[in-house]
């Protein structure tokens, strides 16, 4: 049984789980993707950085005094997702992402499309927990984690476009014990599934929820709507207060990530939708036929 700061923990972590489904209804209902990705504006302070590949959304990253341990968010699939990158066969995928850019170790889960052929496939939740490689911030020019390989998360059952998923990476530092746990729930047909590794000691100094994928074959302007993410939220270690939001200038410092081609036109990106508390965004692409 959970004891003392444990229970305390626990209980706080569960209450903000029935929280977050509950506003999951009203977000999920009042925020959908515009037809067209007309420029918005962030909330001041937000930077903007253009990769060729990586990550596209935001991301928060250290400022000398934050270290991550969970990251959240929900998006409802949208058939868009499928061949995101505009390449059929490149594996890109939707969700949340915990990561040190010293190491390049990263935590990733979301839902991606796999094919079966040119023009089926399904959807699957997969979770990657390994090593990123070598960049000037491999947490967001680096893509997918490779090896290990990816583990599917859920399973068993079909995920469907327009069902409704919940992710949650959580790190606990606490004692010998240091673990990563990995939460999804597909609320539409009420299967969740969690899976937690021991690993050594690590330092998240990123935090990420968006679009990752290793090759972009998008044509500019990224103005099709490809996915919403509801209820996102970052926290950080020694956090007293439930932070139910990805924009807290005061601890760490936010920025947009968009992909663009060989020409800096961009072909992936939030166009600036972040609304102005930092819990809800939608992300916009450019024409798949390249």
């Amino acid at each position: 049984m959970y004891k003392g700061k444990h229970a305390r923990e626990f209980a706080h972590r569960t209450a903000l789980r029935l929280a977050g489904v509950a506003a999951a209804a009203i977000l999920a209902s009042g925020l959908g993707i515009a037809a067209s990705g007309t420029a918005m504006a962030d909330p001041a302070g937000v930077g903007v950085v253009q990769n060729p590949a990586g990550e596209a959304g935001y991301f928060a990253n250290d400022n000398g005094q934050t270290r991550f341990r969970d990251v959240r968010a929900q998006l409802n699939v949208t058939n868009q997702l499928k061949f995101l990158s505009g390449v059929t066969q490149n594996p890109g995928a939707a969700g949340v992402e915990l990561c040190d850019p010293n190491s390049g170790y990263a935590a990733q889960l979301g839902v991606e499309w796999v094919p079966t052929s040119p023009t089926t496939g399904s959807f699957q939740v997969k979770y990657g927990l390994g090593s990123l490689g070598n960049a000037a911030d491999p947490c967001i020019q680096n893509g997918l984690v490779t090896n290990p390989t990816p583990q599917q998360l859920l399973s068993n059952f079909t995920i469907n476009a327009g069902d409704h998923l919940q992710f949650e990476i959580y790190y606990s530092p606490t004692g010998r014990h240091h673990t990563i746990t990995l939460n999804v729930c597909d609320t539409t047909q009420d299967v969740c599934r969690q899976a937690q590794q021991h690993v050594s000691a690590k330092n998240f100094y990123e935090a990420g929820i968006g679009v990752v994928t290793q090759q972009v074959g998008l044509t500019a302007p990224a103005l099709n709507g490809l996915v919403s993410f509801t209820n996102c939220s970052f926290n950080y270690y020694s956090s007293t207060t439930n932070f139910n939001r990805i924009f807290v200038p005061a601890h760490w410092n936010l920025k947009r990530s968009d992909f663009v081609n060989s020409s800096s036109q961009v072909v992936m990106s939030s166009n600036g939708s972040l609304d102005g508390g930092g819990h809800a965004f939608n992300m916009f692409e450019g024409s798949t036929s390249a």
